[in-house]
């Protein structure tokens, strides 16, 4: 039996129909909840699933090269030799951060912030690759955190043979050096680490060797059921296995130089690495530079001039306010540099990455602003776009003895790819000169 709206006002109070009216919407909403939990169940992926997500397996092998000590010509080519080592065992390689001239799990960028990702993976299609973005997503998203096994390379000139120790003690570093815990992985006592001498491999940064017995015992002695193998060196200068070209370049930075290259074009490229040279020399190496350049501009014709140097060429200093150079592993800087500086700025028109604005299209990068300022800094994506020039270059002119670095990757690199382009390329009219002192 229903009563009429005129006894229901008389019958039931204002603040009980309130109370009624609100428990009616809340049974309202209880009930669309339930059905739409029953028609768009949330969807709850097994590790299985995860793992088919990011590698497209049931189980995962993932290899991570997380830290490797040199600047980029030599990180670049240790790169590769651990990709070398991940096709041998079946892993996935896990494309590590890079920044500041090195390749690192704690740089800010993304490997193809250097790298030309489609290229590499053309370089080895057998490997598959992973960023390390989305390796830290899958490590997240895993219910059952993966399993370790941590590797330690090392070698001698000295000593042939091939052992291999314990390297627990390493835990302690790789949690408090590396900030590995930043990945969810199972890193407890269940973790392997292994120590492995390599013999004397790798211990030239010009030459490798096609060392099938080492591939062997390397693939012997890694073999892992772990679903992630954490790998690195600190002591090898060279390729483990057998020399491959380095890995190529980003397109943006290779966009960017040949944008320039053509617009200096004919030019003379000269790379001064002032560090290991004698302090006292510097200005008398500057004239002698000054000289050189004048009979060569004047022979050729060419006036265009293009400048890479380690000498810091931004205002930039370090917390103990001492100028920054553009190599990490060129600490001081003199009166007697700058001195060198003025002599030769004095006498050409230099062209450099700074002052013709060759890298400002990185400020609208994703990552721009502090993040790229701290990049261009120092050592970093200059230093790439540096050797493209120099490359590239008509006339490539180094540094002689006293005054430079003489013996150098970076130099070394360069000669052999003009090497290659002086055989296809007109325009390449010497591998490398070297003024006098």
């Amino acid at each position: 039996m229903f009563f009429k709206t005129e006894k229901m006002n008389l019958i039931i109070p204002f603040w009980l129909r309130s109370i009624l009216l609100v428990i009616f919407f809340i049974l309202l909403l209880s009930f669309w909840n339930i059905e739409y939990f029953y028609t768009n169940p949330k969807v709850i992926l097994s590790d299985k699933e995860i793992n088919q997500k990011y590698c497209g397996a049931n189980k995962c092998k993932f290899m991570f090269t997380y830290h490797i000590v040199e600047q980029e010509t030599q990180s670049n080519r240790h790169f590769i030799s651990f990709i070398q080592i991940a096709q041998l065992l079946g892993r996935t390689m896990v494309l590590t951060n890079v920044g500041q001239s090195h390749v690192s799990s704690l740089k800010n960028f993304s490997f193809d912030f250097y790298y030309d990702v489609d290229k590499l993976s053309k370089k080895f299609p057998k490997v598959k690759f992973i960023s390390q973005d989305e390796f830290q997503k899958w490590t997240e998203e895993r219910y059952n955190k993966p399993d370790v096994i941590h590797v330690y390379l090392e070698n001698s000139k000295r000593n042939p043979n091939f052992t291999v120790k314990d390297n627990t003690a390493f835990f302690d570093r790789l949690l408090s050096e590396y900030r590995m815990d930043r990945f969810d992985l199972r890193l407890n006592n269940s973790a392997i680490f292994k120590r492995i001498h390599i013999g004397n491999m790798g211990h030239s940064s010009r030459h490798g060797n096609k060392n099938d017995k080492l591939k062997k015992r390397l693939t012997t002695e890694l073999k892992s059921n772990a679903e992630v193998m954490l790998i690195k060196h600190d002591v090898i200068r060279g390729p483990i296995f057998e020399r491959l070209s380095p890995m190529p370049y980003a397109r943006h930075i290779t966009k960017a130089a040949s944008k320039l290259a053509e617009k200096l074009k004919p030019y003379i490229a000269i790379h001064w690495r002032m560090e290991q040279g004698q302090v006292g020399l510097m200005p008398q190496c500057s004239k002698s530079l000054v000289t050189f350049l004048k009979n060569l501009t004047l022979n050729t014709g060419i006036t265009n001039i293009y400048f890479a140097t380690d000498y810091p060429l931004v205002n930039n200093k370090d917390k103990n306010n001492k100028v920054r150079s553009q190599s990490s592993s060129f600490n001081y800087i003199g009166n007697k540099h700058h001195t060198a500086m003025k002599i030769l700025n004095s006498s050409f028109n230099l062209n450099t990455w700074v002052s013709t604005h060759a890298l400002d299209y990185l400020q609208f990068y994703p990552m721009g602003g502090e993040k790229i300022q701290e990049e261009l800094s120092g050592g970093g994506i200059q230093g790439i776009f540096d050797k493209l020039m120099l490359i590239n270059s008509d006339y490539f002119i180094a540094g002689p003895k006293k005054c430079c670095r003489y013996s150098s990757t970076f130099t070394y690199n360069i000669m052999e790819a003009r090497q290659k382009l002086f055989k296809n390329n007109g325009t390449i009219k010497n591998t490398v000169g070297r003024w006098k002192l």
